[in-house]
């Protein structure tokens, strides 16, 4: 029996910065969870995303840095994929808008609609700035919104209201550049024909009843307004290029062209996979149903435009479900990278893990409604309810089990409480698969929660501590029933959680991995080996006293100071590229440091030594004579801890700060003092070792 199929697709991000938590609720952490759910399932998924590399946020980011559009987009498509895979967010393909196959799909698309008369060459009023004596891009515009009166409106959209908007009808509008209001002047663009496809729009909204409450409203008030022919092309110098001689100067608009971004992710995806008509199997089958996780802001091109230009061009499959989200806030204002409102993803996993970090966002995500992300409600949840709930139940019983040498097996009959547990077992996974299936993630992780506390409640009860002497018979059945319950509910966290759930699952001794399996399968299993481990979740403690922003780098070059006969200037890989002004020349040859591994502390204020700019430090340790570099093994850019601690990704350390820090080398460790903490140094769970002990007086330099 062939699989189902489904298509996943999620909002292009503007490679024009670093992803922060508002992204990953809008969009991304939902469908995730939904597509690793699906293939549980049984589904075949394709999961599509990729940068926006057109839009004029990568321009203004361009110009802020004096650099080229082009290098902005090939800085950030490359963070935002690691950005992804520190989540565990994992796309078959993610794309980018500056793709040559990309600009061959959008090419295709305008001749298409052009010969279907649904493109048509109209005068619009677009925004000169004289002073600079160029026509501006509408995000290069703001004002008041005429609408919602929000005062920092765009020139294409309201980030307030979502409403879609044209510079002129902003209040009192200015050129974010110069900071005067622009000159509105009669320049040719493409329209498209949007009016001419409100039937059918029209009769495509009506019938998705099942639709969020708030995309439906928003949707149908929108097209309720009557719709418009809207300007598809701009003057703009970075872009796609228009496919017709004599419009040189002119590019395709982005709010057009990234949208089809999706279909060129699906297609080079498949000539990667050696299928080159894979793809189609999503797109042109119409019993195919397709997803788009967007956030609020969105909406109107998801539900309006993208599906207008997709019955404009024939051949492909509508949207099924546009499951978007509401905004995420932090103190009470919305997320944003370009005011800096909120935290980054890279921030945040420097004092969390991803595991703790994607349980709470999943069970704050504004599906309906905007939500709050509060750092002590981050703390309290993942506190009370994965790691003392659910983790301390997972390490109850299988201590239990491991302490008394037990292997419990599959009874032969079950008195009525058990029977009713496993009933309820089954009962509670039916409910939460149609809540995901839905599309509710948040329900979701209600339902394995409300499992959780029957786990504890049942474990408690059945006092195996009493029955192990008592009867053993039911000691095994209790056991079992309590590991039934412990394999349910690591099964169905797996999507929100996967690498947790995923070495939880290895402590039952089961052979088979979570990824790539199907519920049915893996829940059918009812043979445990218990691998008892350590407790599944460490608790967060927002007082982290690690003030050392400390990881792993490569030494890629070294260089004698031009200036200074006994200092080296030396180059480093680790989460980025470094340089460093470094004494180590009165120790070390250059042949002893190049290639070789090192821990450096990169927060430290930064420098200029003898005219050449010092921006982190190499770890070492001496006694006044010998001196060691202090190294390891991993990955560039691996972060230290200081015992469970990652760094509070907001402390700058003066010089003065880190000549007070008390160090001390034990058994070959090194550990640091902070506070009254003493605390290991530590890379990837295992003890950075140094050859010195016990001196007297260590320095870190």
């Amino acid at each position: 029996m062939e699989r189902e199929k489904i298509l996943v697709n999620c909002a292009l991000p503007y490679a024009n910065g670093p992803l922060h938590l508002g992204h990953i609720a809008g969009a991304y952490l939902g469908a995730d969870i939904f597509v690793r759910f699906s293939r549980m399932s049984g589904k075949e998924v394709l999961f599509i995303s990729g940068s926006d590399e057109y839009g004029t946020p990568i321009t203004i980011s361009a110009e802020r840095d004096h650099v080229s559009p082009q290098e902005i987009a090939d800085k950030y498509h490359i963070e935002q994929i690691n950005s992804f895979n520190s989540l565990d967010i994992k796309f078959d393909k993610f794309t980018r808008t500056s793709d040559p196959e990309h600009v061959k799909d959008v090419d295709e698309f305008f001749i298409n609609l052009l010969h279907k008369e649904y493109l048509v060459k109209r005068y619009m009023v677009s925004p000169f700035c004289s002073e600079l004596n160029k026509f501006m891009p509408d995000r290069y515009i703001e004002g008041q919104c005429p609408y919602c009166g929000y005062e920092d409106a765009r020139g294409d959209q309201c980030d307030n209201c979502g409403r879609t908007l044209d510079p002129i009808e902003l209040i009192n509008p200015v050129c974010k550049l110069t900071g005067n209001a622009p000159l509105f002047t009669v320049t040719d663009h493409f329209f498209l024909k949007l009016d001419s496809l409100q039937g059918k729009l029209s009769e495509f909204i009506d019938s998705k009843t099942y639709w969020k409450p708030n995309v439906l409203k928003f949707t149908q008030n929108f097209i309720g307004e009557g719709l418009h022919p809207r300007a598809i092309t701009r003057d703009l110098d970075w872009g796609v290029k228009i496919p017709l001689k004599g419009y040189e100067n002119k590019k395709i608009y982005v709010w057009f062209e990234a949208l089809i971004g999706y279909i060129t992710g699906a297609r080079t995806y498949s000539e990667e996979i050696g299928k080159p008509e894979y793809w189609k199997e999503f797109w042109v089958n119409k019993k195919i149903k397709s997803y788009y996780f967007i956030g609020k802001d969105n909406i109107p091109f998801h539900t309006i435009i993208w599906p207008a230009m997709l019955l404009a061009h024939g051949g492909y499959n509508l949207p099924y479900n546009v499951p978007a989200n509401e905004y995420l806030r932090f103190d009470g204002e919305k997320f944003s990278k370009s005011r800096g409102i909120g935290f980054t993803v890279d921030e945040v996993l420097k004092f969390v893990d991803k595991n703790s970090l994607r349980y709470y966002m999943a069970s704050i995500l504004p599906e309906t409604g905007d939500s709050d992300f509060s750092m002590k409600e981050f703390q309290l949840k993942v506190n009370s309810e994965l790691v003392d709930k659910y983790g301390n139940y997972i390490y109850r019983v299988e201590s239990f089990i491991e302490k008394n040498g037990l292997l419990p097996h599959k009874p032969e009959t079950m008195d009525d409480e058990d029977l009713e547990i496993m009933n309820l077992l089954h009962n509670k996974f039916a409910e939460y698969s149609k809540e995901i299936g839905d599309v509710h993630i948040k329900r979701g992780i209600s339902l394995w929660l409300e499992l959780v506390m029957v786990a504890n409640n049942y474990f408690t009860e059945s006092a195996p501590w009493k029955l192990i002497k008592e009867d053993l018979e039911k000691l095994n059945e209790k056991l079992y029933v309590s590991l039934k319950i412990g394999q349910y509910l690591t099964v169905m966290l797996y999507p929100y959680v996967p690498s947790a759930a995923e070495n939880i699952w290895g402590s039952f001794g089961i052979p088979e991995k979570l990824a790539g399996a199907r519920f049915d399968d893996v829940l059918n299993i009812n043979e445990f080996h218990i691998k008892k481990g350590e407790i599944p979740f460490k608790k967060i403690d927002l007082n982290n006293p690690n003030i050392f922003d400390i990881q792993l780098a490569t030494i890629v070059s070294v260089e004698d100071h031009p200036d200074a006969d006994s200092l080296y200037v030396i180059k480093l890989h680790g989460d980025t590229n470094y340089q460093t002004v470094s004494d180590l020349k009165n120790s070390f040859a250059k042949s002893d440091l190049i290639g070789k591994q090192v821990l450096i502390i990169t927060n430290l204020e930064k420098a200029t030594i003898r005219s050449i700019d010092s921006e982190c430090l190499i770890m070492s340790v001496t006694d006044g004579n010998s001196r060691e570099l202090i190294s390891g093994s991993g990955s560039d850019g691996d972060p230290a801890m200081l015992g469970d601690y990652l760094y509070n990704a907001d402390h700058v350390l003066s010089f003065k700060e880190l000549q007070r820090v008390e160090l001390k080398i034990s058994g070959h460790h090194m550990f640091v003092r902070l506070g009254e903490k003493l605390l290991p140094l530590m890379l990837n769970k295992k003890y950075i070792n140094v050859m010195p002990e016990n001196m007297e007086r260590v320095l870190i330099k």
